[in-house]
């Protein structure tokens, strides 16, 4: 395949240098019809109709150009900046409908009004398509000018779209001339430039550009990828016109894979597509492909007829689709046996080429390319020269900034000596604080251990006590007490062996409570799967006293209740605390038979666990929610 077909990405740059997508509703072109054919001012309606023509501009070409020839006609003073605007109008709607050359005088009287009036946006916005139309129809020479001479304008003044877009179609002009690699790290930078920016349209058109150049370079992988990243940005603003360069390139790629049927079917879906659009040069692209496939289907005379109807359009003449006519024209002609045909085409294809690639214009084109790179080192040393200067200036203002600095330092060196003798005073004082701190914390150490040997023994005096009970009931009151002296005893041993003698670990402490609760049980984790979550719960040591007698209420209940002898699955209770921004979520439950009714009611049948549970929640102002699925699952919702 020849570089040149990389030229064909080119044409999306157009979608991508001002004008809006298909995607946009019809609404907006009704409301703007509306305000033109109502009763308004001349220059609301002229605003109004500027609007609708450059919304149309690729959607209806030929409603456009009537728009704009309105507009020359009734509206518009002559030398003024409005002719300006609608030439854009003019010269796209030529330009859509593949009449290039059309377009290119527009383009060019554009840019010559912008440079009489030094505007130098529109200069660079005008060059910017001089250049890119001037590379379709073979005008290297005159390409190079307007692009060097936009970007240039761009490197200064321009906004990071502009630049990325400058880059893109430098990209596809470097291709042209067989500079594959400087351009691949244009598009690579345009790439990198239209992520930053988020642009679906610049994605898509860098990523079909750059599948065709990995297409040609052989690399069918990175081909593939870019032109499926194509697709997918194509999908935020589908468009025919769209849909057409992504098949006709995925065509190109097929070919090159030798997959020639599917290429085959590929560019005929972007033919059926282009030949409904008004681009001759988009169809001429197609034409020029299918007889390329043609060929290689040795399907000769169909591709002869392709190959024929690229000289039937005059609009854009351009020379590089002509010339690719010719050259795979002679190919066919040969295939075929034709050799006079085949040698009077391939004369044509040389004289094309030597037209185009001509060893005066490549020379130029060297040239220009090495000045512009040169003017941009100028400048950068001209920056850098200024840079240096401000360094200069930053530095006498550093030798006076030094003196002065230097009497500061001398009346500050007065003020530390005068600081210091404080200090010592404040230092003092400090240590003097700092043992008193540390006594009371010895004290408050001393006194949680206390409370829980306290506790501790009250435990162990209710469960000697249990021995010398015979009724069961009895035996019960006494173990549920023994259990909630514990629960509290556990507290005070985390807070006596913590860092902090305010705030409780609540992970550490509920495992700690429940393994208690399963010793006075006689069970061991093998007995009960206990899951427990609460780790990075931190609370202080007054809200969790009332939580853990509500946990110990809630796991006894679960181990006396909810797993009678003839349960067959392993008995598991799951204690879940988890903490939001205003408040804590606590959630105890098992997997037992659940229970019969509500745990907690307005009843006078409640037991002692219960009012307990709900003294405690109403202490702590929770909510409770209590569920039976599965097993019981109580929940509390606890403000902070």
């Amino acid at each position: 395949m020849k570089i040149n077909h990389i030229l064909l990405g080119l044409c999306l740059v157009f979608n991508s240098l001002g004008f809006c997508q298909d995607a946009a509703v019809d609404a907006y072109q009704d409301s703007l019809q509306n305000i033109i054919d109502s009763n308004v001012s001349k220059s609301v309606k002229k605003e109004s109709l500027f609007l609708l023509g450059e919304y149309l501009v690729q959607r209806d070409p030929d409603k456009a150009e009537l728009i704009a020839k309105d507009l020359k006609d009734n509206y518009i003073k002559s030398d003024s900046s409005e002719i300006r605007r609608n030439n854009y109008i003019f010269a796209a709607s030529h330009r859509w409908h593949g009449d290039y050359k059309t377009a290119l005088d527009y383009y060019k009287d554009i840019h010559s009004f912008s440079k009489n009036r030094n505007d130098s946006i529109d200069i660079a916005k005008s060059a910017h398509f001089i250049g890119t139309i001037s590379m379709y129809l073979g005008n290297n020479v005159e390409s190079q000018n307007m692009l060097l001479e936009a970007a240039s304008i761009y490197d200064r003044i321009g906004t990071a779209k502009e630049k990325a877009r400058i880059n893109n179609t430098l990209a596809g002009f470097y291709l042209n001339v067989d500079q594959l690699e400087k351009g691949k790290q244009q598009y690579l930078k345009a790439l990198e430039q239209f992520e930053v920016l988020q642009d679906s349209s610049g994605l898509a058109s860098v990523n079909a550009n750059l599948g065709m150049l990995y297409t040609d370079l052989g690399d069918y992988e990175k081909a593939e990828y870019h032109l499926m990243k194509q697709k997918e940005y194509n999908v935020v603003f589908p468009t025919l016109r769209e849909m057409g360069f992504h098949h006709d390139f995925l065509g190109l790629l097929r070919q090159e894979q030798n997959r020639l049927d599917e290429a085959y079917e590929e560019h005929l879906k972007a033919l059926k597509i282009r030949e409904n659009l008004s681009s001759t040069y988009n169809l001429c692209e197609s034409k020029i492909h299918m007889g390329e496939i043609l060929i290689k289907l040795k399907r000769y005379d169909e591709a002869i007829e392709q190959l024929n109807d690229v000289f039937s359009f005059e609009e854009h003449e351009s020379l590089n689709q002509e010339e690719r006519a010719y050259d795979l024209l002679a190919e066919a002609y040969e295939k075929k046996g034709d050799y006079k045909s085949a040698l009077g085409t391939f004369k044509a294809y040389k004289a094309m080429t030597d037209s185009i690639y001509s060893k005066e214009s490549i020379e130029i084109i060297a040239e220009k390319d090495a000045l512009y790179n040169q003017q941009k080192k100028d400048a950068e040393i001209a920056l850098l020269n200024k840079e240096n200067e401000i360094k200069e200036t930053k530095l006498s203002r550093s030798r006076a900034i030094m003196i002065i600095s230097l009497i500061g330092l001398g009346l500050l060196a007065i003020a530390a000596i005068a600081l210091l003798r404080l200090n010592k005073k404040i230092k003092s004082k400090n240590e003097t604080i700092t043992k008193a701190l540390k006594d009371r914390e010895l004290l408050l150490h001393e006194t949680h251990h206390r409370v829980k040997n306290n506790l501790q023994m009250i435990s162990s005096l209710l469960n000697l006590q249990s021995k010398y009970v015979k009724d069961n009931n009895v035996l019960e009151v006494l173990q549920n007490g023994r259990n909630r002296v514990q629960s509290m005893a556990i507290l005070h041993k985390n807070l006596y062996v913590g860092e902090d003698l305010n705030m409780v670990n609540i992970q550490h402490y509920f495992e700690g409570l429940v393994h208690s609760i399963l010793n006075s049980y006689n069970k061991t984790d093998k007995d009960v799967d206990l899951k427990i979550d609460a780790e990075k719960v931190i609370m202080d040591v007054e809200s969790v006293i009332p939580l853990g007698l509500i946990v110990n209420e809630l796991v006894t209940n679960s181990l006396k209740h909810a797993f009678p002898e003839n349960i067959r699955t392993k008995p598991e209770i799951t204690l879940k605390m988890t903490e939001r921004e205003d408040f804590y979520t606590l959630k105890v439950s098992d997997n037992g038979v659940g229970m019969q009714g509500e745990l907690i009611e307005n009843s006078n049948e409640e037991s002692f666990g219960q009012r307990l549970i709900k003294s405690l929640s109403k202490k702590l102002k929770a909510s409770i929610s209590i569920t039976n699925d599965n097993g019981t699952s109580v929940s509390f919702v606890l403000p902070k």
